[in-house]
């Protein structure tokens, strides 16, 4: 019988091996202050080739390794969180890079009753910066934000929820769609600011393909509310992302951004109906 890992740390990756690899150095043996016999470290693997594995067997035999189901990042969380054999779990992303202290920050507060559902919720940092209009970073330096990259459940409370719902097929919203039915049913989220997460930016799709990840925030809006119609839905984005064109440094990347606006926000526009139905109809399946 294997030993049960204190924590069992969860990344879901898919054809980002270079990044893996350095989030993976970060949570190596000696490189965290949580000793490692204290924690076990899950690849859920959304690759459609196996250089992630290969990598993982070659480089880090430590790492337990998993297939994922190539349904979205939430379902590919769930798929490394039933394989883990830890009494908490710990989420990032594999293009993350994890303190020193993020692990024992957790540690150092975990609740001794079990009855309790506990949820930790770490601090993300974009240490890099956010200069360019074409790049994005979940940051969450005060708290209130249950960012996927960065937080901390107990495995079996977090099955008790049913975990990630795998209705969300890209990687937007689903933290929050988790965070919303969290609080839905009572439990209290506690921030820990030294659980410290660096989470380099990120290319930004282009335009239409920019604007498929909308239709996450349709449904959460029809889970969660509020909802909102098609013209606030349009003005928002618009102002988000022109507020970031403004901030950012004036460079290509500029010009970029202002020619992919017009397309995200027309793609919006023309998926809109047939974003709210389905959303509508997935509501009416879970009532």
């Amino acid at each position: 019988m294997p030993v049960q890992k204190l924590i069992s740390v969860v990344i879901p990756t898919r054809d980002r091996n270079e990044a893996l690899a350095r989030c993976l150095d970060r949570l190596a043996p000696c490189a965290q202050a949580l000793s490692h016999d204290q924690y076990e470290v899950v690849v859920a693997d959304d690759s459609a080739h196996a250089a992630a594995r290969e990598l993982v067997f070659d480089r880090y035999p430590w790492v337990r390794w998993t297939g994922g189901p190539r349904r979205g990042p939430a379902a590919n969380r769930n798929a490394g969180a039933r394989v883990a054999r830890g009494e908490w779990l710990a989420f990032t992303d594999d293009d993350c890079l994890p303190e020193f202290g993020w692990l024992e920050a957790f540690a150092s507060v975990f609740n001794p009753n079990p009855d309790a559902l506990d949820v930790l919720e770490g601090r993300t940092i974009c240490r890099a910066g956010l200069d360019s209009p074409r790049h994005g970073a979940p940051v969450n330096l005060d708290g209130g934000r249950l960012w996927s990259c960065n937080f901390a459940i107990r495995r079996a409370h977090f099955a008790q929820m049913g975990g990630f719902d795998e209705r969300y097929p890209y990687p937007h919203m689903e933290g929050a769609d988790l965070q919303a039915r969290l609080l839905k049913a009572g439990f209290m989220i506690r921030f820990i600011p030294d659980a410290d997460v660096d989470h380099p930016p990120r290319p930004l799709p282009w335009g239409a393909t920019l604007a498929r990840v909308h239709e996450s925030s349709v449904l959460h809006m029809t889970l969660h509310g509020p909802r909102h119609g098609l013209p606030w839905y349009l003005q928002h984005q618009t102002r988000a992302r022109l507020a970031r064109i403004v901030r950012g440094s004036k460079s290509l990347d500029t010009l970029s951004a202002l020619i992919s606006l017009p397309v995200e926000l027309g793609t919006i526009a023309l998926h809109w109906r047939e974003w709210r139905a389905r959303a509508q109809l997935l509501a009416a399946r879970s009532s």
